[in-house]
């Protein structure tokens, strides 16, 4: 009370609050309370109190007034926003309730408070802030085709409402992957800002404490709704713990109460899991307010990044070497083109449904449709072609008969059976070509004969056509002005 004397004296004495805090080594907060206190206790004289009446005015006792107590329920809703604090909740608790808990007691009693609530674990977790992925550990079962098959469940749970999804799917496998991540998305109506998965094959190539190598599917689909992949450590359950939880709710409240249902498809599996689903996230919480739906809908769904317009759609990598053809093998059955100068150069292939996208050093070359012909097996472009192979593009069975015509009747009619014996033209092309600058060498007649030969014994082969050409050259004969002829020898003709 000597100090609060003290600021009494100066201040009444003109001295400035700042410089009475100095002069006194008092705060400032301190001398700007004490006048506070005494002037809204309307005494004119404060200096003429005892200690004991001025204690009175600056401390009043806490008996004058009753604490409120604070709504830790909604301190601990407004903790999931970002960039709200346990100081900010404190000063609007304050502003209510100025006889209310100092910072510290308040902060000692919300801990209290969340110790006694076994709901909410130790980690407080911001609204819209993550997602956490896992599968469950039990599996279901449905038919297909007659069979009994197995679902594996897909499992995601946003920590900061405690809201879950759930989805049967027929494996474990990148296309499923993907698939319960956007079905989870679209169920949620938006993207969170993190993923985290376990280090499950899907998901990381490589799994190491400080640097994981991620799946670059997965790595893309996030990529695609603007979220990133945060995966937990190896051999850390603490970091996925609401997912750990709520795999074993789906177990007990999903799994376990269909054991005995019998599911003619995964269909209609889906539909029991979603119906369950929805009971679950709407049923109360045992020690708090609300459930996990409505907590959801109540902090948690405007926090989330909006949804893409159109679902991500799934694409497979591979590297591969492009072949001296200049063409790349996106599986054994269909072979697609790249630029020329790229012969020989490991690439990277980017397939889905629709297209093939080839790159090469992170830079694209090439993009063609998918392919769905099961008997052309090659994808080509003109532009990837050297010049002297565009001429060879050019080709085609009207051209062929059409310079086979020129020769004679049998040549164009020989041309046209051999593209006809072949499954498709374009097999016969390179034979033709060569037979046809064959011609160049002889005369059309000898042309014409070898053609009406090769037609009758079906000779295919460019090689046995070139020699039955040359031999048929070989027995025309030759006539010229020179020759003696059969009758030089005959009498004496000969001598002179």
């Amino acid at each position: 009370m000597e100090k609060a004397k003290e600021i009494l004296q100066l201040t009444q004495t003109g001295l400035s609050q700042r410089d009475t805090a100095s002069a006194t080594g008092c705060s400032l907060g301190m001398v700007s309370t004490v006048l506070k206190r005494v002037r809204e206790s309307g005494v004119e004289d404060p200096l003429g109190l005892t200690p004991k009446e001025l204690g009175s005015i600056i401390y009043p006792s806490v008996n004058d007034k009753v604490k409120k107590e604070p709504d830790y329920a909604y301190i601990d809703r407004e903790l999931k926003k970002k960039g709200v604090t346990l100081t900010v909740l404190w000063e609007e608790y304050k502003i209510q309730n100025p006889n209310g808990y100092m910072y510290t007691q308040f902060c000692d009693n919300y801990r209290a408070y969340r110790k006694m609530n076994s709901v909410y674990m130790r980690r407080v977790y911001k609204a819209g802030e993550r997602m956490m992925i896992d599968w469950a550990g039990l599996t279901m079962k449905y038919l297909a085709d007659g069979k009994e098959k197995k679902a594996y469940i897909f499992v995601a749970v946003l920590p900061a409402s405690s809201c879950m999804y759930a989805l049967p799917l027929a494996d474990m496998k990148m296309p499923n992957w993907i698939e319960g991540h956007v079905k989870a998305f679209e169920y949620f109506g938006g993207v969170p800002h993190l993923l985290i998965p376990d280090n499950t094959k899907t998901a990381v190539k490589k799994a190491n404490r400080y640097e994981t190598a991620l799946n670059r599917t997965y790595q893309e689909m996030a990529r695609y709704y603007g979220t990133a992949i945060i995966p937990t450590r190896p051999y850390s359950p603490t970091d996925k713990a609401p997912v750990e939880t709520a795999v074993q709710i789906v177990e007990r409240r999903i799994i376990a109460k269909l054991r005995h249902t019998r599911f003619l498809s995964l269909d209609e599996l889906r539909e029991a899991v979603a119906e369950h689903l929805e009971i679950l996230n709407k049923q109360p919480f045992q020690k708090l307010e609300g459930s996990r739906l409505s907590v959801f809908l109540e902090t948690e769904r405007d926090k989330l990044m909006k949804l893409q317009q159109s679902r991500y759609e799934i694409a497979q990598f591979k590297q591969v070497k492009a072949g001296i053809d200049y063409h790349v093998a996106l599986d054994k059955n269909h072979y697609y083109s790249i630029p020329y100068q790229y012969t020989g150069k490991i690439v990277q292939i980017r397939s889905t449904s629709r297209t093939v996208e080839v790159f090469f050093e992170g830079e694209r070359i090439a993009c063609h449709i998918r392919s769905t012909s099961e008997k052309n097996h090659y994808t080509t472009e003109r532009s990837h072609m050297p010049e002297k192979h565009r001429a060879v593009a050019d080709w085609s069975s009207e051209r062929f008969l059409s310079w086979a015509g020129k020769t004679g009747i049998k040549t164009k009619e020989y041309i046209a059976w051999l593209m006809s014996i072949k499954d498709h033209p374009e097999q016969a092309f390179r034979t033709c070509a060569g037979i046809l600058r064959l011609a160049s060498t002889v005369t059309p007649s000898q042309m014409e004969d070898a053609c009406s030969y090769s037609l009758t014994h079906n000779v295919y082969s460019y090689t046995y056509f070139s020699k039955l050409l040359q031999s048929r050259k070989k027995q025309e004969p030759i006539i010229h002005e020179n020759l003696r002829g059969k009758d030089y020898y005959k009498g004496d003709s000969h001598v002179k």
